[in-house]
C-alpha cells in the first residue's frame, strides 16, 4: 500500500498555515491573509486519499466506511471539545475568553458537542474549528449512501459542477468565502464547499495517473503551499483559487515523494496534522489566558517569537497525542465497533 508522504507534508503544513492565522497575538493580524483557505486544500486531500482507500470497496462496506471515519475523526475531535470545556469553566469564572460563555450556553452546547453535532446557538462553540469536521462526515456519508451512482465518472463531474456553481452563488449571496459554513447562516454554502473540493479529490484521484504533469520537487510544493496561502485575496480572488489552483498542489503531489531529511520531517508533521488542526485554538487559548493571568506577562507584546515557540512546542506535543491517545483511542473504537479488515486497515493513514 503507498503511502503518499508529499500529501502528508502539505496537509501538515496547511495544518500550520490555519494555526498562524488563528493564533493572532502569537504572530499578529492576519485575518487579511487566505490562510483559511488551507481547509479547502484538507477536504481535496481527503476526498484523493479517502478514494485510493475505499472507493473500490464501497460497494461491500459502505457502513464499514463511516464507522471507520468516526473512529478515525473522534477521539481527537473529543480532546479538542474537552479542551475547550475547560477553557469554558475558566471563561465563566475569570471573564475572559474567545466566546462570550454562560452557565446557561455551557449547558445546552454540552450534550451536543459531545455527540459530534452542531449547537443551537454557535455551532461548535468548545472547538469552533470542527465545523469542518461534521461537514466532511456528512459529505462522507453522502458519498457512502450514493457509491453507486457516484462511480460513473461523468456523473461525478455532474456532482463537482454543481456544487461549485452553488459554492460560487453562495459566494456572491454572502459576500464572502472563508466564513461559509462556519456557522449556521452560512451552512449550505460550507456544504457546497467541502462537496466540491471532496469529490473534486476523488475524481483526482481516478485521473492522477493518467495525466503527464512535471514532476516538482517536493520542497517547491512545500514551500509555494504556504507563499499562496498567506496572500491578500478578497472573496472572488479566493473562490477563484480554491476552486483552480489549490487541487494543483494534490495532482503535483501525488507524483513525487520526498527523500532523505524532508521525508522524514513530512511524515512527523502529516502524522500530527489532524491533532494540530483539532487542538491549536485550546492550546492557544488556555496558554495565553494562563499566561496572562497568572503570571501577567502579555504574550501579544512578544509577536512573532511567541508564535514561534508555541509551533516548537505544539508539533511534538501533537505528535504525542496522536501516539498516546488518538492510536490507542482508534484501536479500541475499532475494535469496539468491529472495524477490522483490509479496507478498513487503510484508512487509518
Amino acid at each position: 500500500m503507498r503511502k503518499f508522504v508529499t500529501l502528508d507534508g502539505l496537509r501538515g503544513i496547511a495544518a500550520l498555515s490555519i494555526v498562524v492565522l488563528h493564533c493572532y497575538r502569537y504572530f499578529g493580524d492576519l485575518t487579511w491573509s487566505s490562510a483559511a483557505l488551507a481547509v479547502d486544500l484538507f477536504f481535496v486531500l481527503s476526498g484523493f486519499v479517502l478514494a485510493y482507500a475505499y472507493e473500490a470497496v464501497l460497494p461491500t462496506g459502505s457502513w464499514a466506511f463511516m464507522k471507520a471515519r468516526l473512529v478515525r475523526l473522534y477521539p481527537l475531535y473529543l480532546v479538542g471539545t474537552l479542551l475547550g470545556v475547560i477553557e469554558a469553566i475558566g471563561a465563566i469564572k475569570f471573564g475572559v475568553g474567545s466566546v462570550a460563555w454562560s452557565w446557561s450556553k455551557f449547558w445546552l452546547s454540552l450534550p451536543f458537542s459531545i455527540l459530534m453535532l452542531p449547537a443551537p446557538a454557535d455551532m461548535y462553540p468548545f472547538d469552533g474549528v470542527m465545523w469542518s469536521i461534521f461537514l466532511e462526515l456528512f459529505i462522507n456519508a453522502t458519498w457512502a449512501l450514493f457509491w453507486r451512482p457516484l462511480q460513473s465518472t461523468r456523473v461525478l463531474i455532474a456532482v463537482i459542477v454543481i456544487a461549485g456553481a452553488g459554492l460560487s452563488l453562495s459566494c456572491v449571496y454572502w459576500q464572502t468565502y472563508v466564513a461559509l459554513g462556519t456557522s449556521w447562516g452560512t451552512l449550505v454554502g460550507g456544504a457546497f464547499r467541502v462537496a466540491y473540493s471532496f469529490f473534486l479529490g476523488v475524481l483526482l484521484f481516478r485521473i492522477h495517473a493518467r495525466w503527464v504533469l512535471p514532476r516538482l520537487s517536493p520542497l517547491v510544493l512545500f514551500i509555494g503551499l504556504p507563499m499562496v496561502l498567506f496572500i491578500r485575496l478578497p472573496p472572488y480572488a479566493q473562490l477563484m483559487l480554491a476552486l483552480f489552483v489549490l487541487p494543483w498542489f494534490v495532482l503535483l503531489g501525488a507524483r513525487v515523494e520526498p527523500e532523505g531529511i524532508l521525508d522524514g520531517l513530512a511524515r512527523q508533521v502529516g502524522i500530527a496534522s489532524y491533532a494540530i488542526y483539532a487542538v491549536h485554538k485550546r492550546f492557544y487559548a488556555l496558554s495565553y489566558g494562563f499566561v496572562l493571568i497568572f503570571l501577567h506577562i502579555d504574550l501579544q507584546r512578544l509577536v512573532p517569537l511567541s508564535g514561534i515557540i508555541f509551533v516548537l512546542l505544539l508539533v511534538p506535543c501533537c505528535l504525542l497525542l496522536s501516539r498516546w491517545i488518538d492510536q490507542p483511542a482508534r484501536r479500541w473504537l475499532g475494535k469496539r465497533f468491529r472495524t477490522q479488515g483490509r479496507a478498513l486497515r487503510k484508512a487509518g493513514a
